[in-house]
């Protein structure tokens, strides 16, 4: 097993675990982003409060997808699509 330093960027970069990672926080900061609007769109308010229940699962589940993010990108799986 490699170190991550001891790596090329974008074999780093390249790795199922990196790229699946990526996504998962994308996905994750996304739903963060839009947890008020989808929220103030169900209601059909223009105020919503912050210990609104269907917001605080929309931002509690945006954070849990971007945590698991984290952890699959540490993965250490060798596999790679960049064999160079």
């Amino acid at each position: 097993m490699s170190l991550i330093l001891a790596m090329d960027p974008l074999d780093f970069i390249l790795r199922y675990t990196v790229l699946t990672g990526i996504v998962f926080a994308i996905i994750g900061t996304a739903l963060c982003m839009v947890a008020k609007r989808v929220t103030m769109a169900k209601r059909q308010q223009v105020e919503i409060n912050k210990n609104d229940k269907l917001y605080t699962t929309l931002v509690c589940l945006g954070l849990i997808f971007i945590m698991v993010g984290m952890i699959i990108m540490v993965l250490p799986i060798e596999n790679s699509f960049y064999r160079g």
